[in-house]
C-alpha cells in the first residue's frame, strides 16, 4: 500500500483519508495534488544527482541555441594551415675563397746579346741609343766618324772656320755660320740634320742626307749658300726659318717644304726625285723658286705654289 502524505503537515495519512477529504492530523482539505510518501523517502543524493544531470541537459541545449554549430567546433582542433608569412631570412656571409698556392715561374732565361749590325728597322729591333760627339774645329777640322748610332754636334762657327766632315751618323747638329765660315759634310751619310742657327755672310754649308730629313730652323741670308743633297727624302724650312737676302739654298729631295718664306732675291732651285711634291707658303718681293724632275721619265711633281707677291717668281726648268 501507497502511504501518503498531507500536503501541509506532512504527516502520513492512511488511504482513507481521501475518502474524508481531510487530513486526519491537520484537518488539510485534501482537494489538490498529493505527495507520495515514498518519493519523499529517497535520499538526497539521488536527488542532487537528478538534479545535476538535468542542469547538464539545460546547460548543453543554452549553449548549442546560442552558438549553434561553433560550440561544437570548439572542441575539435582545427587542421593546421600552412603560414603565408614570409619565413625569416638567414643573413649571408660572404667568406673569401682560400687562397691560391701561386704557381712557381718558369726559369727567365738569358737575354740575348745585343747584335748591333742586325739591329734596326729592317730586323724589327729598337736600334742602340749612341753619344753625342761634339767637333771642335780649332783641335781637329776634318773628322770621320764611324757610328752609325751616334750624334755629331758642331758648335756656332766663326768666320774663316772651315769643318769637313765623313763617314756616317745618325743625327748632325748644326748651329750658326757666320761671315766665311764653312762646312762641308758632303761625304758625311746622315740620317738626319738639324739647322738650328743660322746662315749668314759668305758662309757656305754642303749637307748629304739619302733618304733622310733636313730641317732649317733658322735663316739662310746675305750671301750665304746652301747644298742639301737628300735624294728620297725631305727638306723642310721650319715656319722660324727664312729665305732672305742673296743667299742661294739648292736641294736635291723627293718632298721639299718652305713653311717660311722665301723672300728678297734669295733664290730656291728645288730637285725632286721620283713622286716628288712641292709645297710653298709665301714667296715674296724679288725672290725666285725654281723646280725641275730628277730624271726625265719621272711623273710631274705635285707643286703647292702658295703666296706669291710683288716681283717673286716660281716655275718649272
Amino acid at each position: 500500500m501507497t502511504t501518503l502524505s498531507c500536503p501541509k503537515c506532512r504527516q502520513r495519512m492512511p488511504d482513507d483519508a481521501l475518502d474524508r477529504g481531510q487530513c486526519p492530523a491537520c484537518g488539510f482539505p485534501l482537494d489538490g495534488p498529493l505527495v507520495l510518501d515514498a518519493a519523499a523517502r529517497r535520499p538526497r543524493t539521488a536527488l542532487f544527482a537528478v538534479g545535476g544531470v538535468v542542469l547538464v541537459t539545460a546547460g548543453a541545449a543554452a549553449a548549442y541555441s546560442a552558438f549553434g554549430d561553433g560550440f561544437g567546433a570548439a572542441s575539435t582542433p582545427a587542421p593546421e594551415v600552412a603560414s603565408t608569412a614570409p619565413a625569416p631570412v638567414e643573413p649571408v656571409s660572404h667568406i673569401a675563397p682560400p687562397p691560391r698556392l701561386a704557381k712557381p715561374r718558369p726559369p727567365e732565361a738569358a737575354p740575348p746579346v745585343p747584335n748591333t749590325q742586325a739591329e734596326g728597322p729592317k730586323s724589327g729591333r729598337p736600334r742602340p741609343i749612341g753619344v753625342v760627339m761634339k767637333v771642335d774645329p780649332r783641335v781637329a777640322p776634318t773628322r770621320h766618324f764611324d757610328h752609325p748610332d751616334d750624334t755629331a754636334a758642331l758648335p756656332d762657327l766663326n768666320s774663316g772656320a772651315r769643318v769637313v766632315l765623313t763617314g756616317r751618323v745618325r743625327t748632325l747638329r748644326i748651329g750658326s755660320v757666320h761671315g766665311g765660315g764653312s762646312i762641308d759634310a758632303s761625304g758625311l751619310l746622315a740620317e738626319e740634320v738639324v739647322i738650328a742657327g743660322d746662315l749668314n755672310g759668305n758662309a757656305v754649308v754642303a749637307l748629304n742626307a739619302p733618304g733622310g730629313k733636313v730641317t732649317i730652323g733658322g735663316y739662310v741670308v746675305g750671301d750665304a749658300k746652301l747644298t742639301v743633297a737628300a735624294p728620297g727624302g725631305e727638306v723642310v724650312l721650319a715656319s722660324s726659318g727664312r729665305v732672305t737676302g742673296r743667299s742661294v739654298v739648292a736641294v736635291t729631295a723627293k718632298r721639299v717644304e718652305a713653311a717660311g718664306a722665301v723672300t728678297g732675291n734669295a733664290r730656291l732651285q728645288a730637285t725632286l726625285t721620283a713622286g716628288g711634291s712641292l709645297r710653298l707658303s709665301a714667296v715674296e718681293e724679288g725672290a725666285t723658286v725654281s723646280y725641275r724632275k730628277a730624271a726625265a721619265t719621272d711623273p710631274p711633281p705635285a707643286v703647292d705654289r702658295g703666296t706669291v707677291r710683288g716681283g717673286a717668281k716660281v716655275f718649272a726648268e
